[in-house]
């Protein structure tokens, strides 16, 4: 059938888009509070950790059971209709919008258009993915549809004619639809990730599929390239490459298309620049920069004009991330000794300090949806490190991570439900993806070193 969408489910939707209203109205009139530091019992009444992890499942969305039985293969597709299923059940699953029923509840298999709804909503599941494939020569030609299972009636469905090395992007495409369905934003699937690899000798920028899969190398600097960070429409990169001064290595700011290319130096002052970051509307960066004497915070316009210095302090201030509607800048600063974490209006005033969980904290990154969390990184004692999430609403940090060594450098995915992050056991580090509250981990690299996670729009 041709795609068909009935109205979303509208209960579902406006609590999504309310909790993202409020999270944006907490922040944008310049709300802080003082976070409970982890495992001290002097800090007065914060609110459960459990509590708080029930929230942050919460943030994601109502989890909607779904069901996916194996796709119908049609003209000899079975192995195509086999890895679709594979994929999309992952792409499904890692969304945090779905919860996978288990499939030995499932009924018999009968007719598409004869199904039996009874012994469907007896499995517990509220949606019902079914689909088709079939083969020619070079494409694979698949059909979903999506059901609500007490209607009984199809909610919307697509059809995808794609060369057969586009397979994966298919379930990839159908993944993001379910999820706008549900949620009316688009998934993640169809995103990408950009992250830094020593896997050709040198550190270089490489950008892989959301899932890690198909990474590609778009740096060849050959020395070292650093702190990738996407622009909102994802198609350039800023990051950090190391050039010669007088023959001495510097650290600029370069930008590159996301498919590779030369890049093209935009900051390249006789200091250090580094930590670049892209304001949400794309119209501005921050930057750390020590070009006069002492590491501060910085925006420019991403050509590299129109340069203003924020901060003016003696000590180190750098890892800007902006909010959500653009307004505030978080940063960290060891202005009262050790790194802590704070936040200033985008004009540098109204400068204040969050206390949140963790000491030495580091690599913070606003959550691009709802305005009120946070994910950073903090020590836990020794050189293990955590990813946690501070929610000013509850004025509560969490540890995301847990276990021993480095886990650094959360960055969010678009929609606000997962983060990516690097995570150092014994001699490697790889980068890892999870869920909003700390579930659902899977490894996204596993060859070579790899840092840096940078989650970009999509593809």
């Amino acid at each position: 059938m041709p795609r068909s969408r009935s109205p979303r489910q509208a209960v579902l939707t406006l609590a999504v888009l309310a909790l993202a209203v409020v999270s944006q109205q907490g922040i944008a009139g310049g709300t802080t509070g003082t976070a409970a530091e982890i495992g001290r019992p002097e800090t007065t009444a914060p609110a459960p950790q459990q509590e708080v992890y029930l929230e942050l499942r919460g943030r994601a969305a109502r989890p909607v059971t779904l069901a996916l039985p194996p796709l119908q293969a049609l003209a000899g597709a079975e192995q195509d209709a086999i890895e679709l299923h594979r994929v999309l059940r992952d792409d499904l699953h890692h969304s945090m919008v779905f919860d996978i029923v288990d499939s030995e509840h499932y009924p018999r298999p009968t007719a598409e258009d004869d199904q039996e709804w009874l012994a469907w909503r007896r499995t517990g599941a509220e949606a019902l993915v079914l689909g088709r494939v079939r083969r020619t020569e070079e494409d694979v030609l698949a059909e979903f549809r999506l059901f609500d299972v007490q209607s009984g009636k199809q909610v919307t469905g697509e059809y995808y004619t794609e060369p057969a090395s586009k397979l994966r992007a298919i379930a990839h495409a159908f993944s993001d639809e379910a999820v706008l369905y549900y949620t009316g934003m688009p998934g993640v699937a169809s995103t990408q990730v950009a992250f830094v690899s020593d896997r050709p000798g040198p550190k270089e920028i490489f950008v892989a599929d959301y899932d890690g899969y198909n990474p590609r190398r778009i740096t060849y600097d050959g020395f070292m390239s650093l702190s990738p960070a996407f622009s909102p429409t994802a198609e350039r990169i800023a990051y950090v490459s190391y050039r010669m001064h007088e023959n001495v290595p510097n650290e600029d700011i370069s930008l590159l298309h996301r498919g590779g290319g030369a890049p093209r130096p935009i900051v390249t002052s006789e200091g250090m620049d580094a930590a670049p970051t892209w304001s949400p509307d794309g119209d501005w960066m921050a930057l750390a920069s020590s070009r006069d004497g002492n590491s501060e915070i910085y925006v420019m316009r991403p050509d590299g004009s129109d340069v203003r210095r924020l901060t003016h302090n003696s000590a180190i201030d750098t890892s800007p991330t902006f909010s959500p509607n653009g307004r505030q800048i978080a940063f960290i600063s060891t202005r009262a000794g050790s790194q802590h974490l704070y936040m200033m209006d985008f004009d540098g005033s109204n400068v204040r300090r969050l206390r949140v969980g963790g000491s030495q904290i580091d690599d913070p990154a606003w959550n691009p949806i709802q305005a009120d969390l946070i994910a950073y990184t903090a020590s836990v004692g020794g050189n293990n490190f955590e990813v946690f999430v501070y929610s000013f609403r509850s004025d509560v940090s969490v540890p995301l991570t847990r276990g021993y060594g480095r886990d650094e450098a959360p960055s969010w995915s678009p929609d606000g439900r997962q983060i990516a992050y690097e995570s150092t056991q014994g001699d490697t580090t790889q980068i890892y993806a999870m869920g909003i509250d700390g579930t659902r981990v899977r490894a996204l690299t596993r060859e070579a070193n790899n840092t840096n996670p940078a989650w970009g729009g999509r593809q």
